[in-house]
């Protein structure tokens, strides 16, 4: 196989590879994947949910959102978690969210990440706002950031 490297950054490069077949492409693609140290949200407590979605469908969509930080390489996992017994509630191990939406009007409130507040402010939602394609016409010819899409939201 052949790489060349078209572009490289900090956080970003891009390579071209030549010459191999599609398995050794996904086996570099999945050493790629797993050396990335992520941070999801995959316990949600719904205490009120006054909308027509259920609180399943909530809860998946909030697991979709990408999570940045820079503490991911430090944080522990829940279960081997020494400082809290495992249960998932301490710092080291831990991030909490809150999400308060209230739609007062009859048009659809669009709910979107930005409307997660966290616990850790350097544990947050990724912003696609700073990327050159994130920019949207709308209708009416204005441009506009997009963030990460959650659900729409009627009283």
């Amino acid at each position: 196989p052949r790489v060349k490297i078209r572009e490289l950054k900090d956080d970003y490069m891009k390579f071209e590879l030549r010459d191999t077949d599609a398995s050794v492409a996904n086996a570099l693609r999945r050493v790629m994947i797993s050396e990335v140290p992520t941070i999801a949200i995959d316990l949600v407590e719904i205490e009120v949910n006054s909308s027509v979605l259920n609180d399943e469908f909530i809860a998946h969509r909030l697991g979709l959102i990408p999570l940045t930080s820079e503490r991911a390489m430090g944080m522990r996992f829940s279960r081997d978690c020494d400082a809290c017994d495992g249960d998932g509630q301490c710092e080291y191990c831990s991030v909490e969210f809150h999400l308060r939406v209230k739609c007062i009007t009859d048009q659809t409130l669009d709910v979107t990440s930005k409307d997660l507040y966290s616990s850790d402010h350097t544990v947050v939602p990724v912003d696609f706002s700073s990327a050159d394609s994130s920019s949207v016409e709308s209708s009416d010819g204005r441009f506009g950031s997009v963030h990460n899409f959650f659900f729409p939201f009627k009283p």
